[in-house]
């Protein structure tokens, strides 16, 4: 619909009375033939008398012209001027109060604005000429007299004679005319959703004046079409500010987003880069990844990892890399207080310098500057830096500091708060995994400490056991020497004194037969015995890999514990055919079998006598051979089972039990012989370990 229409249309919505009287006026025949009585038949009309009309703009101005030279007619053309559409509000302001001048019949007219959140009304437009820069600002007193005046909505301030008025002034105030007398004065306020939002007043200079209901209703609209240009103006700024807030809050969203997504990036990043540090327990390893990937984030050209040693006062530095080179390693003086390595230990709190030259104040002295570098660490020919910029991370586990990671660069501002953020997560993960890696390394020191105690123990019993083995044929041999000894002695005897008889010839000779097989029989058992114990022991200590017949092995171990397996009265049987020959460690075989005895006289025949074990084996496949032990002591407790190979897993700890055997056979056989053992127990019914060995490792 067009604008002109649409202003028509308002008029008769909002001001019924005064649509009536300005179209009354005019000579139109559907006006005159209607004579409307309330705003909708007036409506109804207008939309009844244009609808077969094509050019709206045209009936508007014939309308227009229709109508007599009156304050009407003057207010109908305001009420359709483009300039209300297209002007800005202080040109639509200005306007408004000249146009005033001709719809009122006035002399003077002026436009006082009360803002949002402001207590003085100020002069924003006065009939005729512009308003000065600097707004002039109605005084207090008198604006308090004013604004009493709309306490009621509806209220409007009339002063037929400005001289018999208690606010005289306000003529001169309002219109900012101080040699002109105000006669008459009428003051209408300016409402914007329910808010005083200033005041438009009308007033005469040479003459009083008695305001009508016209006038009253001429003014009303003219504030009405003020109010309209105000709150337009409000909804454009209100618009406009809401428009720069979304656009604000969409880039702030955008931006954080931006953060979230990098945020997230870097998490799933860190805790990638966690996972590969914390994997290893080689501390050569670990330094080399963190620096890796520190270089790949940050860019940083010196990487140091400082280990503190609380015991002996330093701040040992084994892993510095610059530039991608390793450095020597060095020491620092944990007393030294112009270290930044020492300040980061000491504190406990991390370094962030962005220029030494300017922030190094905080940390230490101006002597601490040509410390930053040490001269031992650069390897020969390669030159010095003087770094701009420090990161220094402690890192700490249970509040205990174990070292810290430097980060250097020599440009300024090289490293971003971002940057510190991730250092901190890398120390955190170093610290555990440099924890661990000592950790291991400490127990893993320990374990060779007691299976080099664990063989040394199982050697001596291999010495006692051949020891007595030996000593029977030894000892039979000793004894067939003493008798011979004593027989050759009579026989000599009766040779010197002639007495010697041809019996007693044949019984010498049958004696010295006699001595010479039982002296051979049991040193022959006696050789065979040192030649078992000198391979059994070699086997054992050497770990050498060579062919060897699996049956005369396992025998060669078992002599060795014949002794005490009898004397405890338990028995072994072995079942393993003649014709399986291995190319393997017999050495570890033989710790394998040892071990699986021992065990079950110690666990699984405890305050048992009589117990019976088996070794059998069998080929599988012509590249396997599968060996079983079987006992038939008191089995393993299901709860148990699953942990017997764990290193230092003993039910008897402190009574004979280290809780390395088992573990050392799990060891040999999947380390050392390429196989694979596995157990099954039933508690009361023994225990059964099936190992399963490649004949050719």
């Amino acid at each position: 619909m067009n604008s002109r229409l649409e202003r028509i249309l308002t008029i008769a919505r909002r001001h019924p009375q005064l649509a009536m009287l300005l179209l009354r006026q005019s000579d139109l025949p559907f006006i005159q033939s209607s004579a409307p009585s309330d705003a909708q038949t007036l409506l109804d009309a207008l939309r009844h008398s244009l609808h077969d009309i094509p050019d709206v703009l045209h009936v508007l101005d014939v309308a227009n012209a229709a109508l007599p030279a009156t304050p009407f007619k003057a207010l109908l053309g305001l009420s359709v001027s483009r300039i209300l559409e297209e002007g800005t509000q202080a040109e639509v302001l200005q306007h408004l109060v000249d146009a005033a001048l001709d719809v009122l019949s006035i002399d003077c007219s002026a436009i006082w604005l009360l803002p949002a959140g402001s207590s003085r009304l100020y002069c924003q437009s006065i009939n005729g000429h512009a308003v000065s820069p600097d707004c002039p600002t109605m005084a207090p007193d008198v604006q308090a007299s004013l604004l009493a005046c709309f306490d009621d909505e509806r209220g409007i301030l009339i002063a037929d004679d400005l001289a018999q008025y208690p606010l005289q002034q306000l003529g001169t105030v309002a219109f900012q005319q101080p040699q002109q007398q105000v006669c008459s004065l009428m003051g209408i306020p300016l409402r914007i959703q329910g808010r005083l939002a200033g005041v438009l007043f009308s007033g005469t200079t040479h003459r009083q004046r008695n305001w009508s209901f016209q006038d009253q209703v001429g003014g009303r609209y003219i504030a009405y079409l003020i109010q309209q240009i105000l709150l337009r103006d409000m909804h454009t700024s209100l618009q406009h500010v809401l428009e720069e807030q979304v656009e604000r809050r969409t880039a702030e969203l955008q931006q954080q987003k931006q953060q979230l997504e990098e945020a997230q990036r870097n998490i799933s990043m860190l805790s990638e880069i966690g996972r590969e540090i914390t994997s290893s327990l080689d501390r050569a390893v670990i330094m080399e990844v963190v620096y890796r990937h520190v270089h790949k984030l940050m860019g940083a050209e010196v990487f140091a990892v400082g280990l503190y040693r609380p015991e002996q006062q330093i701040i040992d530095f084994p892993c510095n890399i610059m530039r991608g080179e390793h450095m020597q390693p060095y020491t620092r003086n944990i007393h030294d207080s112009n270290l930044l390595s020492v300040w980061c230990i000491t504190h406990q709190q991390e370094i962030f310098i962005n220029n030494i030259e300017d922030e190094y104040p905080q940390y230490m002295d101006a002597a601490g500057l040509a410390t930053l570098t040490v001269d031992s660490a650069y390897p020969d020919g390669k030159a010095s830096i003087f770094p701009l910029s420090h990161i220094y991370v402690p890192m700490v586990i249970k509040q205990r500091t174990t070292g810290l990671i430097a980060i250097q660069s020599t440009k300024k501002n090289a490293f971003q708060r971002m940057h510190l953020d991730m250092a901190m997560t890398l120390a955190a993960y170093t610290a555990i995994a440099v924890d661990n890696a000592d950790t291991y390394q400490q127990l893993a020191n320990a374990q060779q400490i007691l299976i080099s105690q664990e063989k040394l123990a199982a050697l001596g019993s291999l010495v006692a056991g051949i020891a007595h083995e030996l000593n029977t044929p030894i000892g039979n041999s000793l004894l067939t020497a003493s008798t011979l000894n004593e027989e050759s002695h009579s026989f000599m005897q009766k040779m010197s004194a002639n007495s010697l008889r041809r019996s007693d010839l044949n019984s010498f000779a049958s004696v010295v037969n006699e001595a010479n097989e039982l002296l051979m029989r049991n040193l022959t058992n006696a050789c065979d015995l040192v030649s078992s114990f000198k391979q059994v022991s070699v086997d054992q200590t050497s770990q050498q890999r060579r062919v060897f017949p699996l049956a005369q092995t396992t025998h060669e171990v078992v002599r060795t514990l014949h002794n005490k397996i009898h004397k405890l009265g338990h028995s072994l049987i072995i079942d393993i055919p003649e014709d399986i020959v291995m190319d393997s460690y017999p050495g570890p075989y033989g710790q394998i079998v040892t071990n699986l005895i021992q065990n079950a006289m110690l666990h699984g025949f405890e305050n048992m006598s009589h117990g019976e074990m088996q070794i059998g084996a069998k080929k599988i496949m012509n590249d396997r051979v599968q060996v079983i032990f079987v006992d038939n002591g008191c089995g393993i407790p299901p709860e148990n089972l699953r942990r017997i190979f764990d290193p230092f897993f003993t039910t008897k700890l402190g009574r004979g039990g280290s809780g390395l055997g088992l573990s050392i056979v799990h060891t040999l056989v999947s380390s050392i012989m390429g196989g694979k053992i596995d157990v099954q127990s039933t508690p009361g019914k023994g225990c059964r370990f099936t190992l399963l060995l490649p004949i050719k490792v």
